[in-house]
This record gives C-alpha cells, sequence and structure tokens, in this order.
C-alpha cells in the first residue's frame, strides 16, 4: 500500500500539470529519494554540531539584549513624553475662559430673583404643565372624559411639552 503522503504528491502534482508530465515529475521525484537512500549523507561530527549550537545560541543572547534595550529605551521615551504632557498647560484652556456662561441668559432675567416669572417661555410651558395635571387629577378622580378628550391623550401631550420645555 502507498504512503499518504504520496498520494498527496500525486494529487498536487496533478493540480499543477497535465495527467502524463505530473505522472513523470512523480516518477523523477520517486528516483532522486531512491538515489538519496542508496547514498546518505555522512553525519556531521559531534563538535561541528555543538560548534553550530553555540553559534546559535550566541546569536539569540546578542537579539535578546537588543530587544531588551530597544524595549527600555521605549519605555523611557514615553514616560518622558507622558511626562511632559501631563506638565504642560492646556493649550485650549485660554481660550475658553474668553466664553462667559452668563451671557447665555439675558441680563434682566440673571438678575431677577424670580427667573421663573421673567422667562415667557417658563411661564407658558409652566402653566401648560399644570393644566394637563389638573385635567390628569381630574379623569383619577373619576370624571369619564374631560373635554372631549381621553387619558392617553393628556399623557401625550404632557410629554410633548415636557421634550420641548427641555429642549428650550
Amino acid at each position: 500500500m502507498m504512503n499518504p503522503g504520496q498520494d498527496h504528491l500525486k494529487e498536487l502534482l496533478r493540480q499543477f500539470l497535465e495527467a502524463p508530465a505530473a505522472e513523470a515529475a512523480y516518477r523523477d521525484i520517486q528516483a532522486g529519494e531512491r538515489l538519496l537512500e542508496a547514498h546518505p549523507a555522512p553525519a556531521p561530527e559531534s563538535r561541528v554540531i555543538l560548534a553550530i549550537k553555540a553559534q546559535m545560541a550566541g546569536a539569540a543572547r546578542r537579539q535578546q539584549r537588543i530587544v531588551r534595550l530597544v524595549r527600555g529605551a521605549l519605555a523611557t521615551a514615553a514616560a518622558v513624553i507622558v511626562l511632559a504632557l501631563i506638565g504642560l498647560p492646556d493649550p485650549g484652556a485660554r481660550n475658553s475662559s474668553a466664553l462667559s456662561y452668563a451671557s447665555l441668559i439675558p441680563t434682566a432675567i440673571w438678575e431677577s430673583d424670580d427667573i421663573a416669572a421673567d422667562d415667557l417661555d417658563i411661564v407658558y410651558f409652566s402653566a401648560e404643565i399644570r393644566h394637563l395635571e389638573a385635567q390628569m387629577r381630574a379623569l383619577d378622580a373619576g370624571e369619564e372624559q374631560v373635554g372631549g378628550a381621553v387619558p392617553d391623550e393628556f399623557e401625550n401631550e404632557l410629554m410633548a411639552i415636557e421634550i420641548e420645555f427641555w429642549k428650550g
């Protein structure tokens, strides 16, 4: 029975070559393997293997030393940059001081003792909310309908007024 690796090799060759060329390539590969099996290469001496292993270990140590140095330098540079960014004043802080939050509300309302009474929008929405609350209480008290409206309509209208109030 054939080796499964050999079957895979035949299948791979058939994917890249036509059937006769794939068979010829497979026979050439088999002949090369038989030739290598008939004339094996001599094993290297143990001291040559040890020398190669020593060279590889030295190269690995040098590479690790370089990686540690680069990592240390990068960590130090990152720490210096972070400390510099933390220590520097914010350039946008000087520009934001020009905005006066008190200028968002008119001076007459700002200096008033009763802001709710001086702002017409607040007065209107507060009156609407009180009116709807009174209608809701009347409905809860047992009246069927107040002014021909149903409770869901009052709730929807109340929510719409509250949303409009907070939008400004």
